[in-house]
């Protein structure tokens, strides 16, 4: 503890920073904001870490930590440097350890990584469950299902631990078990596959349909997976095995529709969709597909206005209802309209690098705010991520 004192006033003589910024916060406020920032990612929770203690272990962690994805090579490099500075950081092992499983696919040091976490703090969830991913990923399965044993020991909400049980007790042969738990996660989170779908997960998943085939929840998982995941063509199939199980479905419908939007298959996506809003007239997401449908393959914003807006009136806290209002009224070139709506959007999440570029194409072209920076907006876009290509925009119309 003395050392880590003197390492810490060190960095401030050294830096010019004043030790009264870190002293705002003592030490297990930050550890609590720390914990919740894991749990969330909530940026808000990011910035209230960074005012408060600038420079702080705390912040160093969720600086390299927000790089997972992103640029994970960066994120070891700084998590190495965590590391060396607050060697009793479990932190610190944490996030070197997830960064080499997502970036160096180097599980053994990994995994190593990942036991010091767990050593410096025993009940350490996340560290857990992702050194049993990393040892999934080294094909140790008997070892990974006791750490997703532990998980549920420690949390027995977690439906990502009951799945990655599942993945473990699928390679080691124990297709008993299988089942239960892929119930057990989906009566938790119906969605849940969706977030994890490695490889190892959906060879799970499909010996999973392979074992139940009329199980309709199996269909209906695998189909959401499939959809969130881009492999459209998979997901209608598993959709119309649904309809096949369980007829009149709106959720099926709606969803099988929503897959044909993708596949380009105007007739079929507005047919399912009709029939799915005929069932539950009340379900905005039938709307929002409908709008989405309208404005990329109908090319007819005017209707994808309607449906929208009526996706909004049922559920205004859902930010994708006004983006995608936003596009039918850019193509219709309402940019006034298109502007109040991205911002609805952004106001309900910052963190979605897609409504930055709508926002930015707006200032560009709709020339509605004098001052508007829209190259923030597009630099913006691309460090969150966004599905537009942005360099020919930022090289013809940004300076650097």
């Amino acid at each position: 503890m003395k050392s880590f004192i003197i390492c810490i006033l060190s960095y401030f003589i050294l830096t010019g920073l004043s030790f009264h910024a870190i002293g705002q916060m003592d030490e297990t406020e930050l550890q609590k904001l720390l914990d919740q920032y894991l749990k969330s990612g909530d940026p808000g929770i990011y910035s209230k870490i960074s005012e408060a203690a600038p420079g702080s272990k705390y912040d160093r962690f969720c600086q390299a930590y927000k790089l997972l994805d992103v640029d994970n090579q960066k994120g070891i490099s700084l998590s190495r440097v965590l590391v060396s500075d607050f060697p009793d950081f479990p932190e610190a092992f944490f996030a070197l350890g997830t960064f080499m499983i997502n970036g160096s696919k180097e599980y053994s040091e990994a995994v190593l990584n990942l036991d010091t976490a767990i050593q410096l703090k025993p009940e350490f969830i996340m560290a857990w469950f992702n050194r049993g991913i990393g040892k999934i990923n080294a094909k140790e399965y008997e070892k990974a299902r006791s750490d997703f044993n532990r998980v549920i020991e420690l949390d027995r909400g977690n439906a990502s631990a009951y799945i990655m049980r599942a993945v473990a007790n699928n390679f080691l042969g124990d297709l008993e078990k299988l089942i239960p738990d892929i119930e057990i996660a989906l009566q938790m989170d119906p969605y849940i596959i969706s977030s994890l779908y490695y490889v190892q997960v959906r060879q799970t998943i499909d010996k999973a349909v392979e074992l139940a085939p009329e199980n309709a929840n199996l269909f209906y998982a695998r189909g959401y997976a499939n959809l969130n995941n881009g492999y459209y063509r998979l997901a209608l199939n598993d959709f119309v095995r649904a309809l096949e199980l369980v007829p009149g479905s709106s959720e099926f419908y709606k969803l099988s529709g929503a897959s044909k939007i993708y596949l380009k298959d105007g007739p079929g996506a507005a047919s399912d969709l009709k029939v799915a809003m005929g069932i539950n007239p009340d379900d905005p997401e039938i709307y929002y597909f409908m709008g989405l449908l309208a404005n990329d393959v109908q090319e007819q914003p005017e209707m994808g206005y309607e449906y929208l807006s009526q996706a909004i009136e049922l559920n205004p806290w859902d930010p994708v209802n006004y983006y995608e209002r936003a596009w039918s009224s850019y193509d219709l070139l309402d940019y006034e309209a298109a502007m109040e709506d991205v911002k609805k959007a952004i106001e309900l999440d910052n963190r979605n690098g897609d409504f930055y570029t709508l926002r930015a194409m707006i200032g560009l072209f709709g020339e509605l705010e004098s001052g508007f920076d829209y190259c923030e907006d597009f630099r913006k876009a691309e460090e969150l991520g966004t599905v537009y290509k942005l360099s020919k925009y930022i090289k013809k119309y940004c300076k650097e």
